[in-house]
């Protein structure tokens, strides 16, 4: 063999050797990193049911700080947050679109796996303790009944020029995807609570008092202040007490507005009642009053010594169709914004890079402490003023109803075969005449075992029942049952009707006052300023000078008067 079929006998065996090395030998990382393409962030999580813990992490930048927003189940089944000093949240349906985020959630697509483009993607994650600011990404987790995690991952930056498309990392891996979510959680505490504080509808209030009271914390004293009361109607008509009726009406517009604003009280923020203080606002035993009086006062509460709740913006009570009575007494200013109003959390420190001593920016005022109490009070009910029978009663009355116009019917039918003329007693009813069957089969005795009676006065009479009083012309259930008087039985019925829809209404008001005094007992309350402000009208606000009347325009061709125009 020449020296140059020996060259392309090398040749040709390195080619070789070189497929055959790229057949068997390790892939290049270009492939490698694109692997798992298509395949789930979270294969093992498929039962939305199984979340019972979400903690959402975010980083704020302005505070160089990491905030984290946990909604959780407790062992009695109810959904709390954390972080607002375990208050109830209404958090079923968001549980399960936060938990059908992440499962299902694929791959999509290998973004890249450079640790120092975590910044760039916006995956850092948020709890990194060597990190600086820049960068930092939403950590989303998931837990299960036992604390174990169902699903972690970084959510980062939107990708340009796809909707809901994101890049994301898990915590523990430097690989970045960009995936589909589909959605977003809230940390915004009053997307997680039901925010009608009040739960009640401008429709249903009957009455509002405006009691503008204050205290002077100086002497220890209450001041009176002027107080407004107005009232509402039947047919939804507002009026004012203490009119003077020859130059003043009603605003009924502001009062309608007032009514609206009772029934859209929405929560901002909440922080928990201290210990000493029960659920109706009294103190409670063995606990210090100055202890009690001072955490009070901090919010703008003052504890009277005969266990009277004052505050320092005075009182507004109003009151339901349902026979509720709520009270609400406003506090001092919350001052802050964020965190600081929605839970009381203390301001995070001061950022990196910003210096310690740098002037403090004055914090807003736009919220204002709130708290609420409900009773029940049946003087707020219309009492029916008929009689009060029970179903008992009733029944019994009915059956001897029936029974005295089955006898008035043989006894007309007895007049029919004796030329008019009435039984001398209604023994007679049941006697065989010589042809055909006796008027009655059988004289039974009424249902309180008395006999039935016949009371004849000339030509008339009536066949009647003593009732349960056993002797004649008794009151109440004792009434007498009279064929000559049956729609009285009638107008008991109804009376009794309208006692059975008056006891409803105060077992229902009795309940709804329970529920909502359960509710409001633990918490103070943050509303916002603006809202308050329209809860404190001046007098002013709320009348206005009479109208004047609408002057006539002489008679027309027919010979009416038309109103002005």
């Amino acid at each position: 063999m020449n020296d140059i079929a020996k060259t392309g006998a090398f040749v040709g065996v390195a080619a070789v050797l070189t497929v055959l090395a790229t057949m068997v030998g390790p892939k290049p990382k270009s492939l490698e990193l694109f692997h798992d393409e298509g395949q789930l962030f979270f294969p093992d999580f498929k039962d939305a049911a199984a979340a019972t813990e979400l903690e959402v992490i975010e980083f704020r930048e302005a505070a160089g700080a990491a905030y984290p927003f946990v909604v959780k189940r407790d062992d009695k089944g109810r959904w709390t947050i954390p972080s607002h000093s375990n208050y109830p949240a209404d958090a079923k349906d968001r549980m399960g679109k936060a938990a059908a985020l992440l499962i299902g959630l694929e791959k999509s697509a290998v973004q890249g796996d450079e640790k120092g483009r975590h910044v760039d993607y916006g995956v850092v994650d948020p709890l990194d303790p060597s990190a600086d600011s820049k960068g930092r990404g939403t950590r989303m987790k998931l837990k299960d009944s036992a604390g174990n995690v169902l699903a972690d991952l970084v959510i980062g930056k939107a990708v340009d020029g796809k909707p809901d498309w994101h890049y994301v990392r898990l915590p523990d891996k430097k690989r970045v995807y960009r995936t589909k979510l589909g959605g977003e959680v809230s940390t915004k505490f009053a997307d997680w609570i039901e925010t009608d504080l009040l739960k009640a509808t401008a429709w249903d209030i009957d009455k509002v008092t405006f009691d503008n009271y204050s205290v002077d914390e100086q002497k220890g004293s209450v001041e009176p202040g002027e107080k407004y009361v107005v009232h509402k109607d039947e047919t939804g008509k507002w009026s004012f007490d203490g009119l003077d009726a020859s130059k003043e009406e009603a605003n009924a517009d502001k009062l309608r507005e007032i009514g609206d604003t009772l029934g859209k009280v929405k929560i901002v923020g909440v922080r928990p009642k201290p210990d000493g203080l029960t659920a109706r606002l009294e103190k409670a035993n063995g606990f210090d009053f100055q202890v009690l009086a001072q955490s009070l006062a901090a919010k703008g509460f003052f504890l009277g010594r005969g266990g009277q709740m004052f505050s320092n913006e005075g009182d507004l009570l109003f009151e339901t169709k349902k026979g509720v009575r709520y009270t609400l007494r406003f506090g001092e200013l919350v001052l802050g914004d964020g965190d600081e109003v929605s839970a009381g959390a203390e301001p995070k420190p001061t950022a990196p890079g910003k210096p310690a001593d740098a002037p403090k920016q004055d914090k807003p005022a736009n919220n204002r402490y709130l708290m609420v109490t409900a009773e029940f009070d049946p003087a707020l009910l219309k009492k029916p003023t008929g009689e009060h029978l029970s179903k008992e009663q009733l029944d019994k009355r009915a059956e001897a109803r029936r029974e005295i116009e089955a006898i008035q019917r043989a006894v007309e039918a007895f007049r029919g075969k004796h030329e008019n003329q009435l039984p001398d007693s209604l023994a007679r009813l049941t006697e065989k005449p010589a042809e055909g069957d006796a008027p009655l089969a059988e004289l039974k005795k009424d249902p309180w075992g008395t006999d039935y009676q016949l009371e004849v006065q000339g030509t008339t009479y009536a066949v009647l029942s003593w009732a349960e009083g056993g002797t004649a012309d008794g009151d109440g259930a004792a009434i007498d049952i009279r064929s000559d008087r049956l729609p009285l039985e009638d107008e008991l019925a109804r009376q009794a009707t309208e006692w059975t829809e008056y006891e409803r209404k105060v077992a229902d008001g009795q309940k709804e006052a329970e529920s909502l005094t359960k509710r409001f007992g633990p918490w103070y309350y943050v509303i916002d300023q603006e809202l308050f402000a329209k809860l404190k009208p001046k007098r002013a606000d709320l009348v206005k000078p009479k109208s004047e009347a609408p002057a006539e325009t002489p008679a027309g061709p027919g010979g009416a008067t038309e109103p002005g125009k």
